[in-house]
C-alpha cells in the first residue's frame, strides 16, 4: 500500500498536548492518503489508553518500557508505507496546509532528502533550532559557551542556529530538529534509520548528517509554520543538559574522531564547564506562571460559542478587534478555528498576549509561556 505520508509521533507523558497534536495532524491529513503512528514509551499518564479511545484510527504501538527516542521511531518507520515520513513531537500543532505544502515542495525538488520547518513556541516566539548547521568544534564551542547567543546574526559565531538566515526564507540547511523532520522515504532507505545508540538527543543531528552524506540536501522550509510548545516530554534541568552534552560528544566521536575529535572534545568540555559556572552564579528563581488573568479574550468564529460554561470571565472578540487590546490572554476555541489561523495570529502578535487553546470537546485549556518549562493544562 503506497501512501502520501506516514506521521510518526513518539509520546512520553504528554497526554493533553498529544490530544491537541493529533487533532491538528488529522485536520492536516484530510486531503491526503496518510497514516499516523503513535509510539508510546510506557507513559504513566495513560497516553496509550487515550489514543486507543479517542483516536482509534491511529496505529498505536504501546511499549512496556522506555527504549528511547531512536528505537521508538524506528519501530514505526519499519511499518510505514508513506512516500514521505514525518517525525513529529507530541507537543506540536501543525497547520491544515503544512503537509500539502511540504509534499509539493519536495515533489518539485527531488534532491531534497529532508525538510525542517519554521517553528514558534507557545508564546509566539521563533525557535532558532528550526535551522541548524553541522556542529563542528568551533560551531559547538560557540553554542556551548554562549557566544552564539551574544552574536545571533553572525555567521562566524552562530552557525549552530544559522542566525544569519532570515526566519521567513526557505533555505538549504544541514541539521534538522527532531521535533519536525519531513523525510523522503528513498533518502531514509539510503541513509539508514535512526542510530539506536543515541537514547535521546543527538539522534536528529546524526540522521540529518547521514542524509547529506547519502547524496541528498536538507532544507529549512519557511512557507508554513508550526507550534512547538517544548518541555512537555523533558525538563530542561541538569539531567537534560548532561544528556545533551553527552550526545554532542557521541556525535563527534562517531563522525569526526579521525579528523578533529580530540579538539572537539576539548572545546565541548570547556563549553560545558563554562555553562555550569554561569548556571552556578545565577540565582534560582521559582517562577509562578499566571494561567489566566482578568482579560481573557476568547477568539472564535462562531460568537454563539462564546457562551461556553467557563470558570473565568471572557471577552469574546474576533482577530480584527485585537488592535483594541494591548494585553490579555487569547483563548482560541479550536472547535471552530483553523490551526493555520491561530498560528498566524501568534506569529504576528508574539509576546503581546499570552495564548491558550480551548479544547472544549475534552474540557481542556492548554498553553505554554516558557519554552524551557512545562506548559499549563487546566481541566475544566
Amino acid at each position: 500500500m503506497n501512501l502520501d505520508l506516514s506521521v510518526i509521533i513518539v509520546s512520553y507523558n504528554a497526554v493533553d498536548f498529544l490530544k491537541l497534536c493529533l487533532h491538528s495532524v488529522f485536520s492536516a491529513c484530510k486531503s491526503l492518503q496518510a497514516e499516523v503512528f503513535v509510539v508510546d514509551n510506557n507513559s504513566s499518564d495513560k497516553s496509550a489508553e487515550m489514543v486507543a479511545k479517542d483516536f482509534p484510527q491511529c496505529n498505536l504501538i504501546a511499549n512496556k518500557n522506555n527504549p528511547g527516542f531512536s528505537v521508538a521511531n524506528n519501530q514505526a518507520i519499519k511499518k510505514a508505507n508513506g512516500k514521505y515520513i514525518l517525525i513529529l513531537n507530541p507537543d506540536t500543532i501543525v497547520a491544515e496546509d503544512t503537509f500539502t505544502k511540504l509534499i509539493a515542495f519536495m515533489d518539485a525538488n527531488s534532491n531534497v532528502g529532508s525538510s525542517g520547518i519554521k517553528m514558534i513556541d507557545g508564546s509566539g516566539s521563533f525557535l532558532p533550532e528550526s535551522k541548524r548547521g553541522i556542529p563542528t568544534p568551533w560551531t559547538s564551542f560557540c553554542k556551548m559557551s554562549g557566544l552564539s547567543a551574544f552574536f545571533k546574526k553572525s555567521k562566524l559565531f552562530n552557525e549552530y542556529h544559522k542566525g544569519y538566515i532570515p526566519e521567513n526564507k526557505t533555505h538549504e540547511t544541514e541539521i534538522l530538529a527532531g521535533a519536525f523532520m519531513f523525510i523522503r522515504k528513498k533518502a531514509l532507505d539510503k541513509s539508514g534509520l535512526f542510530d539506536e545508540s543515541f537514547f535521546m538527543y543527538g539522534e536528529d543531528i546524526d540522521l540529518s548528517y547521514r542524509i547529506i552524506q547519502s547524496g541528498y540536501k536538507n532544507y529549512y522550509f519557511a512557507d508554513s509554520t508550526i507550534i512547538h510548545f517544548k518541555g512537555e516530554s523533558t525538563n530542561k534541568d541538569k539531567i537534560y543538559r548532561d544528556r545533551f552534552y553527552k550526545a554532542m560528544i557521541q556525535f563527534a566521536n562517531k563522525h569526526f574522531s579521525r579528523s578533529y575529535g580530540f579538539i572537539f572534545n576539548i572545546l565541548i568540555t570547556i563549553g560545558i564547564y563554562f555553562i555550569k559556572f554561569i548556571s552556578s552564579i545565577k540565582p534560582n528563581k521559582i517562577e509562578e506562571v499566571e494561567i489566566l488573568n482578568d482579560k481573557n479574550l476568547l477568539i472564535t468564529n462562531k460568537l454563539s460559542n462564546s457562551n461556553l460554561n467557563l470558570p473565568f470571565p471572557i471577552i469574546p472578540v474576533s482577530d480584527n478587534d485585537l488592535c483594541k487590546f494591548n494585553e490579555g490572554t487569547l483563548i482560541f476555541n479550536i472547535q471552530d478555528l483553523q490551526f493555520k489561523h491561530i498560528i498566524q495570529v501568534m506569529d504576528q502578535y508574539k509576546s503581546q498576549y499570552k495564548y491558550r487553546f480551548l479544547f472544549d470537546h475534552h474540557k481542556i485549556l492548554i498553553g505554554s509561556d516558557k519554552k524551557n518549562h512545562k506548559g499549563q493544562v487546566q481541566h475544566l
